[in-house]
């Protein structure tokens, strides 16, 4: 049987595009000021600040979804439970419910996560439907993963203090929209690395925490590198060379980037030394796999290999480089970002003894299908070294029953036929070209002036490369690219998805890795996800500015891109104190572009009072830091028991009045 649609009354359709709702988001401000939080709102169909933009979307005025107390979350189907759980974990610290997952649809207005057969856009394993209407809302999908890109689509349908961490006063609402949605790319990625300056386990969780949202659903982790090795190898049973696998992590674990070639230190402080012990690991991809992520690890050879080189003897032979010093038996750990010099020795075979058995115990823990060779960069390695190494590495591969992936210097190399993705950063789109057309090849683009965020994305940052596009690599550029026409002689169904590369030569640990992240990863997380048709810059970023009070209220430390318009919001928290006593009276604000913020207090009772917000992370672009949310604070006292309303008014620049109430109960 066909499955019956809840009807929306009084429907209005948007273009089947979601153009026309969308656009609202830019229009101007109503001159009216803008009132946050009042109980008795009703959503209705406006801007909606989606990110990425869904295929598909008709909303409908007048009263949408409404969250409360006795709301439970009904998982239906096989693989609806995680989905559902990852819910109920993301709206229960704000609005303080207790959300039961339960097995079927019960109560009034629950949240539905099906999951099944037939369920979602046809052939769209990661897409969804959603509906949301007075009496639910409905969530359908074939698999998981689907139904938990439908639960991070609903996610930005709530108000923005939704992703507050403690419970908030807000009327937890969602507009009346039919939304279906699929992804234009199957593979939209993050590479981190870690190599140059490790990232502890919380921090990548709390870097996948922020990608997710954007539903991007690849990690990449770049393990290994000339300055450090971060995974441990356990001891084989048959270890013909002796190799102490061991020393991987307890060498060059402690080694990471730290100066340039000129001696000064790069970054603000030295890399982070440190490695991931098989169970960190698992934890990485069990914590990954839950935010709908899959693990891509990389091994980066037969280039980038100082720190192998550096902690195992048997792999520095005549052929290796750089060559051993008269009374070295490894060469020297490297704390530069200079590249192109180290290389396995084609010639020794310690080097495929090595590999196999670090790739073996790499496929082992991987549940994800592909393995990332890198293949980049290897200016030592003779031509005809560099094929035959990377020949023998992506066959152990393909015989381990993974995919691999190797960087585009790779696709002059013979691909594993039918079994190899190659990833695009720079250089001869031909040879790419010929490794689709000759190999059967898939891509994943990373094109450096697209992608990169460590290239500078805006002239006053102090830190940063501007070599991939002549200058700053902004927002803009990160958005305004097509991957379907981006390699001549392809076609779009060559291109697996596209990934946004961070690289660790100056970053350290998470906030910095952020701010230089965040917001051009959300870019890339749309262009792998809506169909080129159905994406504009200036749509993006009307819709983008809606996205950044919940940055803010989630602590992530994004750069506030200059043109975005970004928005303020506030919130006041009701409070009851004794007569007599201050009454300590206080908003939450979030305002990502603001400098020093001031605003006034009006009460019931006619009172004004001018207050200065206050934030524990003022903006600094030298020092890398995005503002944290404010806070504005009245504590007038009142010596008789009675119920006031105090509202803040904030005037911000370029935008309409914004007016937040809260309820003061002197008793």
């Amino acid at each position: 049987m066909p499955r019956q649609r809840v009807p929306l009354s009084r429907r209005r359709t948007v273009a089947a595009s979601l153009a026309a709702v969308l656009t609202a988001a830019l229009s101007p401000l109503a001159a009216a000021p803008a009132r946050a939080g009042a109980a008795g709102d009703r959503p209705a169909a406006g801007p909606l600040g989606l990110v990425p933009k869904p295929v598909s979307v008709e909303a409908s005025d007048g009263p949408g979804y409404r969250l409360d107390p006795a709301t439970s979350i009904a998982a239906v189907g096989g693989g609806a439970a995680a989905p559902a759980a990852y819910l109920a974990k993301v709206l229960r610290p704000s609005t303080g419910y207790r959300l039961p997952v339960v097995p079927a649809r019960s109560g009034r207005n629950p949240i539905v996560v099906k999951v099944g057969p037939g369920l979602g856009p046809a052939g769209r394993p990661e897409g969804y439907d959603l509906t949301a209407n007075p009496a639910q809302v409905v969530i359908e999908a074939s698999t998981a993963n689907g139904a938990l890109n439908g639960v991070q689509t609903l996610r930005q349908l709530f108000p923005q203090w939704v992703e507050s961490p403690a419970k908030a006063r807000a009327a937890w609402t969602v507009p009346h929209v039919e939304i279906t949605d699929y992804p234009r790319f199957a593979h939209r990625g993050m590479m981190l690395d870690v190599a140059r300056s490790f990232y502890p386990v919380d921090e990548v969780r709390k870097y996948i925490d922020a990608a997710a949202q954007f539903k991007i659903n690849r990690l990449h982790l770049h393990l290994s590198d000339d300055q450090g090795w971060r995974i441990a190898m356990d001891a084989p049973a048959v270890n013909p060379s002796g190799i102490d696998y061991g020393r991987l992590t307890s060498v060059s674990g402690s080694t990471a980037m730290t100066r340039n070639s000129s001696g000064q230190q790069m970054g603000t402080e030295p890399g982070v030394t440190g490695f991931y012990t098989k169970a960190d690991y698992a934890e990485i991809v069990r914590y990954a796999g839950a935010s709908g992520m899959t693990v891509v690890p990389e091994i980066d050879m037969p280039g980038h290999t100082n720190a192998a080189l550096h902690a195992i003897p048997q792999l520095n032979s005549a052929g290796s480089k750089p060559a051993l010093k008269p009374g070295e038996t490894t060469v020297p750990a490297n704390g530069t970002p200079d590249v192109g010099y180290s290389s396995f020795d084609a010639a020794n075979p310690v080097t495929y003894e090595f590999t196999k058995q670090v790739l073996t115990q790499l496929a082992a823990m991987t549940p994800g299908p592909y393995l990332h060779i890198g293949g980049d960069e290897s200016h030592s390695t003779s031509g005809a070294d560099y094929r035959a190494m990377v020949d023998a590495f992506t066959g152990q591969v393909d015989g381990l029953g993974k995919t691999v992936v190797g960087w585009n210097e790779t696709a002059r190399t013979a691909l594993p036929r039918g079994n190899a993705v190659v990833q695009y950063w720079a250089g001869d789109k031909a040879a790419v070209a010929g490794a689709v057309t000759g190999r059967g090849a898939k891509l994943i683009l990373s094109p450096a002036s697209n992608t990169y965020v460590p290239q500078k994305q805006d002239s006053r940052q102090p830190l940063g490369g501007t070599w991939a596009c002549g200058g700053p690599c902004g927002l803009d550029r990160h958005y305004g690219w097509d991957p379907g026409t981006f390699i001549p002689g392809t076609s779009e169904s060559d291109v697996l998805g596209v990934e946004s590369a961070l690289w660790g030569e100056f970053i350290r640990r998470l906030p910095q890795a952020q701010y230089y992240s965040y917001p051009r990863l959300v870019a890339t997380a749309e262009v792998g996800w809506t169909p080129q048709s159905q994406r504009d810059y200036t749509g993006f970023t009307g819709r983008l500015a809606m996205v950044g009070g919940r940055l803010t209220l989630q602590g992530v430390n994004f750069f506030p891109t200059a043109g975005v318009p970004w928005r303020t919001a506030a919130l006041g928290s009701d409070r009851t104190v004794p007569a007599g006593s201050p009454a300590g009276a206080a908003w939450t604000v979030t305002a990502p572009a603001a400098g020093a913020l001031t605003g006034t207090v009006t009460w019931s009772d006619g009172v004004q009072e001018d207050v200065t917000l206050t934030t524990s992370r003022a903006a600094s672009i030298p020092d890398m830091r995005g503002n944290a949310a404010f806070t504005a604070v009245s504590n007038r006292t009142f010596s008789a028991p009675g119920t006031y309303t105090a509202t803040l008014t904030l005037r911000p620049t370029g935008q309409a009045p914004v007016e937040a109430p809260l309820t003061l109960t002197v008793s």
